[in-house]
């Protein structure tokens, strides 16, 4: 799956089919989180910059070298951010919401993919692609409306107990201290330098999720 093939389908056969004012469900995967005019990274060209900030009316000097105008760009990029789906899915009325990375448990999806899994599983005596495809068609033919709303409740159970929890986790993260300097005084600058250069990347990454990092 790449988003040329994502496109396809949402144009030809998810958006002709969706209810007015529809809200689509996306996880990371990379096709889902293409960005639509993508901000400059560090190594962007610094006129390429200057031309992104311009265009956003946000304030520069003139005598301001790469580093210091990619500072700006991104302190000011994520509220600038837009995704080529959501676009799409815009100018048919529709939005898209994204869920939390590393939350299948939120998605109701995933639990309908196991039904279908654990179908084909016990079914399949062949191995065969095309008898594997077809014992999916008919476990996704015949999963009945009270499976879906079986399932779509239990996400939301899932989204009110992280909820509940929410304030628990806030108060245990407050009295949680890591201290990097005990110990490692000769490589603090090096693991400074390498941790500036990790979340570099990941900055410029941000418009290609995988769904699966490393944590």
């Amino acid at each position: 799956m790449n988003f040329d093939n994502y496109e396809r389908w949402l144009k030809t056969k998810l958006i002709p089919n969706l209810p007015p004012n529809s809200v689509l469900v996306v996880d990371n995967a990379a096709y889902h989180n293409v960005q639509l005019n993508p901000a400059p990274t560090s190594s962007s060209r610094k006129s390429a910059m200057i031309d992104w900030l311009s265009d956003r009316s946000i304030p520069f000097s003139d005598g301001m070298c790469k580093p210091e105008l990619y500072s700006l760009i991104k302190l000011r990029k994520p509220r600038f951010k837009t995704f080529k789906i959501d676009a799409l899915l815009s100018e048919h009325g529709h939005s898209a919401l994204r869920l939390p990375p590393y939350h299948p448990d939120l998605n109701p999806i995933e639990l309908i993919w196991g039904l279908v899994k654990e179908y084909v599983a016990r079914k399949n005596v062949s191995f065969r692609l095309d008898d594997a495809m077809k014992l999916a068609e008919e476990k996704f033919s015949s999963i009945t409306k009270e499976e879906w709303t079986s399932r779509c409740n239990k996400s939301r159970q899932c989204e009110q107990n992280y909820l509940r929890l929410e304030p628990v986790l806030d108060d245990i993260s407050e009295q949680i201290t890591v201290n990097l300097q005990d110990g490692s005084d000769t490589n603090s600058c090096s693991s400074s330098e390498e941790n500036e250069r990790e979340e570099e990347d990941a900055e410029e990454d941000d418009g290609e999720l995988s769904g699966i990092e490393a944590l």
